[in-house]
This record gives C-alpha cells, structure tokens and sequence, in this order.
C-alpha cells in the first residue's frame, strides 16, 4: 500500500521533473489549498493512469512516477472545464478516459521520438500525451464552459508578487498565491536545482510580460509564465547536463522567450493552449542545440533520457 502511495505521489512530483514523494505531497497539498476537488482528480487521474500502465508491463516507468504525471495533468484540467457543471460523475469518468488515453499517445510519441529522424534529438515526450489528450476530450466543451477567475492585482508590488508565484498553481491549473507558494516549495523539497531553474523562468517571463504588455494585471495571473517555468526547467535543470552554467542560461533564456511569444501566438486559436509553449519552445531549442553543437548534449542517471523524462 505505500509502494502505491509513493508511486502516485512520484507521478505527481514528475510534472515539474522530479521524483519526490515529499514534493509530490506538498504539491497536491498546494492544489488543494487552491480547489480540493482539484486535487481529488489529480490523484484519480494519476493512480488510473499508474495502474493501467502497470498492469501492460511499462514498470520500469511507472516506478519512476513517468507513466502517471499526464494522467494527474488529465484530472487537473477535467476539474477545471467541468467546475461550473456541478457533474462530479462527468469529471471523474472524464479523468479515467483521458488518463487512460495518455498511455498509447505516449507509447506513440515515444516511438515517432526514436525514429531515426528524431533519435539524435533526444526529445521527449513530456506533457504531449495530455495536451493531445486533453485538447480533445476537453476542447468540445469550451464553448460552453465559463472561463475561470484568476487571482490579478494592479498593485506593483502584489501584481509582482502574483506575476513570480501564480505561474508555479497555473502549472497545475490551480491559482493563488498561496498555492503558488507552496508549489514553489515544493520544488525546492524536491531539488533545489529545479527550484531555482523555474523561478528563474518565473523571473524571466514576469519581466518579459511587463515589457511586451505594459501592465502588471495580465501579468499577475500567472498565464503568462507557467510555460516559462516548466521551460527553463527542462532546459537549465534536464535535459543539458553536459553543457556549461552559461550555456544552459542562454538555452533556457532562448525557451522562456520562445515559450512567452507562444502563448500569445496560441491564445486565440480553438486549441486549448495547455502547456503547448512549452513543449513547443523546450523541443525547438533541444532540436536547435543538437545542431549547432551535435554530440556534445549528454544525459545521465540524474538527468533523464528523453524515455524517462516527464515534462
């Protein structure tokens, strides 16, 4: 029984690249600080997919939490696009589907990523299971569902201070202060390293959203940087281990920006943006890498390979 445990709570933790069950608690304990239910399909989401894959022998990653983080993402974003349908029974056989349906997308782009064409990239399949997933079984009902409120303020100081911590719950689809605060947190249990590489893209993109936008509202709502933090994580923390402190911070400063102007570029579309930025922007700057500087990426038992990596 807490083999189990711990293996959903390090599926939780893989969302933001780790492999903690400490930072996997603290995490659904900032999603609940921001909804309850949210953190109730989180873990429905995360167990279903856990023990599907499981059960079809990918054991090696389910013990790592890596066959479990799209089916937490899966169960975060039914709560939010079903919270003003008052159907719990919709939310969580929507959750069990999604979570369910990330496991052949993953196994599908794990196979596309190890092709020839794409092997030397190393690029991996991170959250795209449920933005595929997600976009399908959730994109129907965006017409008809409320968009949710977010925590913003005008005020310099408390829009600043929104604008570092809200990218960290938006992650999750959660808001708040608090829960962003926590969240953070819980990065910082988990791995200092990673703590500090996503306030770093927290940082960034606060900055870069100021200077594109000219106002702290849109900033504070976190919207703006959760891409930037999940970003700069891959690319200064990861999937770079080989590669010098300067050439991880140009790296990641390149995803964050890249990620930033995505976001904007998404937004208008039908497709719901998810964390499209950031998988966008992290697999161009892996791809990119590899061909200024072939060879010279490496990975290793702390940094996983684009198979073991989540997001």
């Amino acid at each position: 029984m807490m083999n189990a445990v711990r293996t959903v709570l390090y599926g939780i933790s893989q969302i933001f690249f780790l492999r903690s069950a400490p930072a996997g608690a603290l995490l659904l304990i900032g999603i609940a600080v921001a909804n309850p239910r949210t953190a109730v399909l989180v873990v429905i989401g995360c167990a279903v997919q856990t023990l599907a894959a499981w059960v079809i022998g990918e054991r090696e990653l389910v013990r790592d939490g890596l066959m479990g983080y799209n089916g937490a993402l899966v169960g975060a974003a039914a709560s939010l696009s079903t919270i003003h349908l008052n159907e719990t029974a919709l939310s969580i056989a929507m959750t069990v589907v999604g979570a369910l349906a990330c496991i052949p997308a993953h196994l599908v782009l794990r196979g596309l990523f190890d092709t020839d064409a794409l092997r030397r990239f190393g690029l991996p399949v991170s959250t795209a299971p449920f933005c595929l997933v997600a976009g399908l079984l959730f994109g129907v009902l965006q017409p008809i569902v409320e968009p949710g409120i977010t925590t913003t303020s005008a005020d310099a100081v408390q829009g600043s201070l929104l604008g570092m911590l809200n990218p960290f719950a938006e992650v999750v689809l959660a808001d708040g202060l608090v829960p962003g605060l926590v969240i953070l947190a819980a990065l910082l249990v988990g791995s200092l390293r990673v703590g500090l590489w996503g306030l770093f893209g927290s940082l960034l993109a606060l900055v870069l959203g100021l200077v594109l936008t000219g106002d702290i509202v849109p900033v504070s709502t976190g919207l703006i940087g959760y891409s930037a933090v999940l970003v700069a994580i891959a690319l200064g923390a990861i999937f770079c281990p080989g590669r010098g402190l300067v050439h991880r911070l140009v790296c990641a400063t390149i995803g964050v920006a890249a990620a930033v102007g995505l976001r904007w570029v998404l937004d208008p579309t039908p497709i719901p943006t998810y964390t499209w930025p950031f998988l966008l922007a992290m697999w161009a700057v892996l791809i990119a890498d590899e061909l200024l500087s072939p060879q010279r990426r490496q990975f290793s038992d702390a940094s996983p390979s684009s198979e073991r990596a989540p997001a």
